[in-house]
This record gives C-alpha cells, structure tokens and sequence, in this order.
C-alpha cells in the first residue's frame, strides 16, 4: 500500500481597507484632519484541519490505519448546520420506516449502525457468539473509535486511551467507497464541508453582532433646542429602551458654527446605524449555503421542510416522494442488503415495502 500525499487547502483572505475624509465647514473653521486605517491581515480560510485528506497512514505504534479525514470532525459537523444534522437525521428515519425486524440485529442496534453509516460511511457490526462459537446476535461498535488494524483485524479505541482488538471474523465492516484507498469510507458530502462551515459562520457572526452591543440602532439628532427641552428628549429615549435592544444615540447640536448659521437639511433628523442586511447579505448567504447541504444529500426540499421559495410552491409532494424512493432510498436499502453476503440466513437484513406503495397497488 502506498501512502498518499497530504493536501491542504492553501486559499488565504488578504484584505485591505481605506478611508480618507474631509468635512467642509465654513471659513473660520480649519478642516479636519484626514485619517486612513487598513486592516485584514492574510489569515488562513479554515481554522482547523476537517477538510484536509491525509491519505492512508499507520498509526506510530503500527496496530492500525489512521482514517484519511477527521472521524471527530465530522461529527462536530452535525452540531455546525442544522440543515446538515436535519438531512442525515431524514435519511435514517427512511431506513428505519421501512426497516423488517431482525432476530440477530435490534432496532436499536441497527439505527445507531445506520447513523454512524451516514455520518462517517463506515458501520461495524461486532458478533456476540455463544460457548460453541455460534452467533447469537450483532451489536453496533462506534465506527468514530473502530479503526482497521494492519494485521488482519480491529480495534477499539476507548474513552480512556486504551484499545481492545477484535478478530476479523467477529466484525462485519461496511464501507463506502473512496476512489483514493480502500480500508475506510468516506462520506459523500465530504466534498460540500465548506458550505456548512459556511453557513454556520454566517449564523456566528450574525449572533456575535447582536451580542456584543456594537450595533447602534439610530442616531437621533436635533438643532437647537433648549435645554430643558433636549433633556425631556433624552429621558424619554432613555425610558423607552430595554435591556438587549439596540443601543442608539441622541445627540442636540447647535446649527450656528463659527458665528454663521450651518447648512442642516431638517431641525430634527434620525440616521440608522449599522444596517447589517445590506453589508453582509445574511439571508441570501444562508439560502445559498442551505440549498448546497440539501443538493449534497441529494434531499429535496419539500421533503426536508423548506418553505417554498414561489408562489407554485414545490410542486406534487407524492410524486416527490415516488421519485426520492426509487433514486435515493432503494440505493441506501442496497448498501446494507450487501451485508448478506456474510450475515447467517436468519439474520438476513430485509426492508419492508412503504405504507404508500402496498396502497398504491391495492387500488390498482
């Protein structure tokens, strides 16, 4: 076996920003001083190493393979988009539906096996035999800790930094495929990591920008007022305004600046602050971001509760749902029917036909 090369992802942000201002006043003023800033020094696009695919490498004691992608990674993703989380969650419930009992396999052992497939497109099933080496049953090993041992067998690595070896007969492995090794699986949507990490930056920093009170609603200006009458402005301001709302600012100038009168469009005038959907167009880059996680997937959005976008909607729901069947679930039936092959007869895995499709012939 040969090792593969590293890759990383070389891409850099380097920006720069300048401002330069003058303000015209009248003749007795001076100018005011122009003032430049820059900022945005080269800075690395991700903060970790998720996307980076390492290749194929023993560990440096020799017992197994290291995993080509971060197994971690990739389940801290499913915190990171909850469209992400929400389209895994709707392909297992889809295996599940249609899931036939098994005497060898629990529901709730083939459930956690059909999330670890999805999430890392790695399941093992470990077989628990009786005094005469039959098997009884199988139970779901966590594929995060499963690692494929270089001498023709697993490991467990436990919470506790120890490790348990399993023979190769007593662990069913299955596998995705990967066009660059063949000891482990590697999800699908490996390839659209920066659309979800994406799309969680978007809702970070849209949450940090409300949080750290930096967003000025308005700016609430008036000329010439008395002073009795400016301090009922700013009491009632002040009155009106709970905590965690915007904070704004009133300020009450004069309009006479070095003994002539200035030019002021209105007596009382309100200028927003921080208009924040015009800057970083928010919406737009989490409907981008969304539509991405959900072609991924290969989910339609009628079926993963997206709200239509047009007034025609999605469309027939049933022939959606006939069509995503047909494409999508069968396929996902077939991976685990590969599991036949090796399972004993009893233990057979099987998947029912949908409520709606026994319907369907019925009325025919």
């Amino acid at each position: 076996m040969t090792d593969k090369p590293r890759h990383r992802l070389p891409a850099t942000i380097d920006g720069s920003y300048s401002v330069e201002s003058t303000q015209s006043l009248p003749a007795e003023t001076s100018k005011v001083k122009a003032k430049a800033f820059s900022f945005g020094d080269p800075e690395p696009v991700l903060s970790g190493g998720i996307t980076d695919y390492l290749g194929i490498f023993a560990d440096s004691n020799a017992l197994y393979y290291i995993p080509p992608v971060s197994l971690s990674g990739l389940s801290k993703l499913l915190s990171a988009n909850g469209t992400h989380a929400s389209a895994l969650g709707f392909k297992c419930n889809q295996l599940l539906a249609n899931w036939k009992e098994n005497p060898m396999i629990s529901r709730k052992e083939i459930r956690a096996a059909f999330q670890d497939y999805l999430v890392f497109e790695n399941g093992y099933l470990l077989a628990i035999r009786n005094g005469l080496g039959g098997v009884n049953r199988y139970v779901r090993l966590p594929a995060i800790n499963m690692r494929v041992g270089t001498d023709n067998n697993y490991w467990l690595l436990n919470n506790d930094g120890s490790m348990q070896e399993f023979a190769a007969r007593d662990i069913i492995h299955l596998q995705g495929n990967d066009v660059r090794q063949s000891i482990y699986g590697v999800p699908d949507y490996f390839a659209g990591v920066q659309s979800i990490l994406l799309g969680e930056a978007a809702t970070l920093f849209r949450r940090r920008y409300y949080q750290n009170g930096a967003h000025a609603g308005y700016i609430f200006v008036t000329f010439d007022l008395d002073d009795n009458m400016a301090e009922d402005i700013e009491k009632s301001i002040t009155n009106t305004k709970g905590p965690g709302n915007y904070r704004s600012l009133y300020l009450n100038m004069s309009s006479t600046v070095g003994g002539k009168t200035g030019i002021t469009k209105d007596r009382v005038q309100l200028i927003p602050v921080g208009d924040y959907g015009n800057n970083d167009e928010y919406d737009k880059i989490k409907e981008v971001t969304q539509q991405d996680i959900l072609n991924l997937h290969r989910v339609p959005a009628a079926l993963a509760s997206i709200m239509p976008m047009n007034v025609a909607g999605h469309g027939d729901l049933k022939n959606i749902r006939e069509v995503y069947y047909d494409s999508e679930i069968l396929p996902m039936q077939a991976i685990w029917e590969e599991l036949n092959d090796v399972l004993p007869q009893r233990g057979r895995i099987e998947f029912k036909e949908p409520r709606w499709l026994i319907d369907s012939k019925k009325a025919v």
